[in-house]
């Protein structure tokens, strides 16, 4: 089968969720079918990254956004319903080339990835029309708008209202839609939400695999850090559970390894964090962690860092909120703390308990590797490309 991928970024390297995401669904779908990939590009790419995409599909597009042509777009966008990131992303001369794309290659199928791409795979002829939301973003900014400063508020709030009607519009659009957990499907709020179909997102256990090494450190928090849940997370550890956790440990300190550190970071000034910025191999840092904590208060989706943590056998310390997406066992699998005391005690707890925390660990790996391998998530995606009509899998 011909199947045209749609994506808002080149998927590799792997530096954001997304593109994780995109990266190994790819992968697999190239195993089995013709796969041609249109992706939208507003920053360098690599040749040797390129190659490496274009060594699996059949052909690889690339459409450069300019950054006065968003900017534009942008600004009309405010006398429009569209949300702002769908205008971002939607050009006229990227749809264009779209449409040449697809008259040349007739594809048999269309898979659509996040709905910020959906204007140009909406109206397409194909029996088969895959909308992956991913996340329910719309929920994702709602959970910000009390946390943004008031003069940014409004425009978020905008943004999420725009957003939410949006997802529920393209939902009909497409002959099926996926998302990546039960958690997220039941924010979108459509009336066929339980027609969602859940793929979850997996975790390369044989990249992330245990390593034996000094803990040098403490605590580790990784990620794009400025994504703003991500961001939000560490200053709610350095502002709420460090002053607790410093009682007992004075010189204990947080390790935030991830690229492109917020301001709001970059002006801590206390000696209780280390921001490392961009890390070619986040294994360096994990191989290292005694725990990783992300507390998680913001945001929707699934945490890749907590299942990279886990499948490298590293206690985990997390929320609610963050575990619901991946359904982890408390005291089994991973630690849960709701609240800045707990994530104290929860932290105190672990670092003095080292034969429990690192049998938490050991159960984490073995589950990741049981539970979470891409070649088992993605044989769903794979089964919806052999059938045309509309099939519910109940998840």
């Amino acid at each position: 089968m011909k199947i045209l991928v749609a994506l808002s970024r080149f998927p590799y390297p792997t530096d954001k969720g997304d593109k994780l995401r995109a990266w190994f669904q790819i992968q697999s779908l190239c195993k089995h079918h013709e796969v041609h990939l249109f992706c939208l590009n507003d920053e360098t790419i690599k040749k040797e990254h390129q190659e490496i995409v274009s060594a699996i599909c059949a052909s690889v597009t690339i459409v450069n956004l300019s950054k006065r042509g968003i900017f534009l777009r942008l600004f009309k966008n405010f006398f429009s319903q569209l949300p702002f990131q769908v205008a971002w992303f939607t050009s006229n001369s990227a749809q264009r080339k779209f449409q040449q794309l697809t008259e040349q290659v007739k594809p048999d199928a269309v898979y659509c990835q996040l709905a910020r791409m959906a204007e140009y795979c909406k109206n397409l002829p194909q029996k088969i029309r895959i909308l992956d939301y991913q996340d329910a973003f719309s929920k994702g900014l709602e959970r910000r708008i009390e946390h943004e400063p008031f003069w940014k508020r409004w425009l978020v709030k905008m943004e999420f209202t725009r957003l939410k009607k949006y997802e529920i519009e393209i939902f009909d659009q497409f002959t099926q839609c996926t998302i990546i957990s039960k958690q997220d499907a039941e924010l979108i709020d459509h009336p066929m939400q339980k027609d969602l179909i859940i793929i979850k997102n997996g975790v390369d256990s044989e990249y992330f695999k245990p390593e034996p090494n000094a803990k040098t450190i403490d605590l580790l928090f990784t990620g794009n850090m400025q994504y703003e849940p991500n961001v939000n997370c560490v200053l709610y550890i350095m502002n709420e559970v460090m002053p607790i956790l410093t009682k007992e440990f004075p010189f204990i300190q947080l390790v935030v390894a991830g690229k492109n550190p917020a301001k709001e970071l970059t002006d801590l000034t206390s000696k209780s964090i280390q921001l490392t910025g961009w890390v070619n191999d986040l294994r360096i840092y994990f191989k290292q962690a005694r725990l990783l904590v992300a507390p998680m208060q913001i945001g929707v989706g699934m945490q890749n860092k907590l299942l990279e943590a886990m499948s490298m056998g590293i206690p985990v310390i997390t929320s609610t909120l963050a575990n619901n997406a991946i359904g982890a066992t408390h005291g089994k699998h991973i630690w849960i703390a709701d609240t800045p005391q707990k994530v104290a005690e929860s932290i105190s707890f672990l670092l003095n308990n080292t034969e429990l925390a690192m049998k938490i660990g050991q159960n984490a790996r073995q589950w990741m590797v049981e539970q979470y391998s891409w070649d088992k998530q993605n044989e769903q995606l794979l089964r919806l490309f052999q059938v045309p009509n509309k099939i519910i899998y109940y998840n």
